[in-house]
């Protein structure tokens, strides 16, 4: 890849051959220079894009080009709304009933529907569960009948993620069929989908093919069902409703008791990156038996961290059970935490071995995804483990010019590691995550100048488990990463310097 600074040095070498405008540009007269720069700025740039294509085959890298994966996949961009348990204090000298379906509101003003009723007594304590959801409902008119006619769903107009839709018309509601998966013709379906520039459409069917293609002058009613995804709400924190409907309200006082399903935000980028690793004609179904820890993944895209194994990666581990037999392995941790996990005894040593998660001690989000991977395939028994953390021990060091300050290097590159291998990298979301030394390298060397320059020098040690297992969690941590840098005269090799 051609840098501005090569461009520029090709033009430096040639600028002599036009005797007229050599003194202008050695003079520095901006006429001049300005028009040069900008287009060795543009020409290295498009040699940037040049440089990224050539690997595009190989590791999706643009931006442009997972989402367009993404979209592929049927990956929609979808929030996960919060569950909360709502305490109910009444402080009059009457009964008072809470119905389902009313809406509350925290004191950041997000709304929540009320899922379950509750009535409170006078002086009595009660709860209700409320979900963090809004809905607005549009009309749409078809004009234009053509095979698999599509509406597009209009974007929100605040910070709020989409987690919902429904589909309506005079005759009543419409069935939600993914990719018009066993679907016959004039039956009532639509299928959600998305295009690269995350827009989400509403797509119906081919008449006499597959499901219900509207006709001319068809009114829809699509409603829309958004989420603020995760969310932090204090305990204890005020409630109130969103409308005062009886004056019995004054009276009522509204807390926030706990929190029950962390919501989640849609995939950010670099778990899009991530998935576009997999087969891309991965369905959702139980074809690519290998394949699991997409399937559950994609329904959780927020978790901190997630193993799926097979039997014989259990039994290379841990040696062969009859209990292994037709079993698939799960260590996860959800990002509010609630999952236990095993600390190791010191950094690069994950000495404890994993627990067995028993039946009542599953959490929401374990119960969850084992129901997701029975959904796909019910003849497998799912077991978990608890997830063991394990630091990777990571030391660099680093020789640079004089002219950089060493501590500000130092910095940068303990940054780019942390942000690439860290705890919260889309990398070690996996179990047996492994940072390979070509990837370290160039890394370093193309987000740090000062590695590029010269004689530049680097060197990277990384430990390695004696016996790697599917359920340890291995990251880069502030306290497991050492970098030393060192300044040094570093020059050029040059006739008679």
């Amino acid at each position: 890849m051609l840098t501005k600074q090569d461009l520029q040095q090709v033009i430096q070498d040639s600028i002599n051959e036009y005797p007229n405008l050599a003194p202008l540009y050695q003079a520095g007269d901006p006429r001049i220079l300005q028009h040069l720069n900008a287009m060795a700025t543009m020409l290295s740039m498009l040699s940037a894009q040049v440089e990224t294509s050539m690997a595009e085959p190989y590791e999706k890298t643009r931006d442009s080009t997972v989402l367009a994966d993404s979209a592929m996949r049927g990956i929609i961009p979808k929030g996960t709304p919060s569950r909360v348990r709502v305490r109910v204090i009444n402080k009059g000298a009457e009964p008072f009933q809470i119905d389902s379906g009313r809406t509350v509101l925290d004191s950041a003003g997000r709304p929540y529907r009320i899922e379950t009723s509750a009535h409170s007594l006078p002086g009595e304590e009660v709860t209700f569960e409320a979900s963090q959801v809004y809905q607005t409902a549009i009309k749409h008119r078809v004009f234009g009948s053509v095979p698999f006619y599509s509406i597009q769903v209009p974007p929100a107009e605040d910070d709020s993620h989409l987690c919902g839709i429904a589909v309506a018309d005079s005759a009543g509601q419409f069935e939600h069929r993914n990719r018009y998966v066993n679907c016959w013709a004039d039956e009532r379906i639509y299928h959600v989908e998305a295009d690269d520039r995350q827009r989400v459409y509403v797509r119906f069917g081919y008449e006499g093919v597959v499901g219900v293609q509207p006709a001319d002058g068809k009114e829809f009613t699509i409603t829309v069902f958004r989420t603020s995804g995760a969310i932090d709400v204090a305990a204890g924190s005020p409630f109130s409703f969103e409308y005062i409907r009886s004056p019995l309200e004054a009276n009522i006082e509204l807390q926030m008791d706990a929190m029950l399903v962390v919501g989640q935000n849609p995939m950010d980028m670099a778990t899009l990156r991530d998935l576009a690793r997999y087969p891309s004609t991965y369905d959702d179904s139980a074809v690519f038996l290998g394949e699991f820890d997409l399937l559950v993944r994609k329904a959780y895209p927020s978790l901190r961290f997630l193993s799926v194994w097979n039997e014989a990666a259990e039994e290379a581990a841990r040696g062969p059970s009859w209990d292994n037999i037709n079993t698939l392995f799960v260590a996860c941790l959800s990002q509010g935490g609630e999952e236990a996990v095993v600390q190791e005894a010191a950094v690069g040593q994950p000495d404890p071995a994993p627990e067995t998660v028993a039946e009542a001690d599953l959490t929401a989000t374990q119960k969850a995804i084992r129901a997701t991977i029975l959904a796909a395939d019910d003849s497998y028994k799912v077991r978990f483990f608890t997830a063991v953390r394990s630091k990777i021990a990571m030391q660099v060091s680093a020789v640079v010019s004089t002219s950089y300050v060493s501590s500000d290097i130092q910095r940068a590159m303990r940054d780019v590691l942390l942000k690439e291998f860290g705890e919260e990298s889309a990398a070690s979301r996996r179990g047996s995550n492994k940072p390979l030394y070509q990837r370290v390298y160039a890394l370093l060397k193309s987000q740090i100048p000062a590695l590029s320059d010269g004689q530049a020098d680097l060197k990277v040690s990384i430990s390695e488990l004696d016996k790697p297992r599917p359920e340890i969690w291995r990251f880069v941590a502030e306290d497991s990463l050492t970098v030393s840098v060192t300044t040094a005269n570093i020059t050029t090799p040059s006739w008679g310097g």
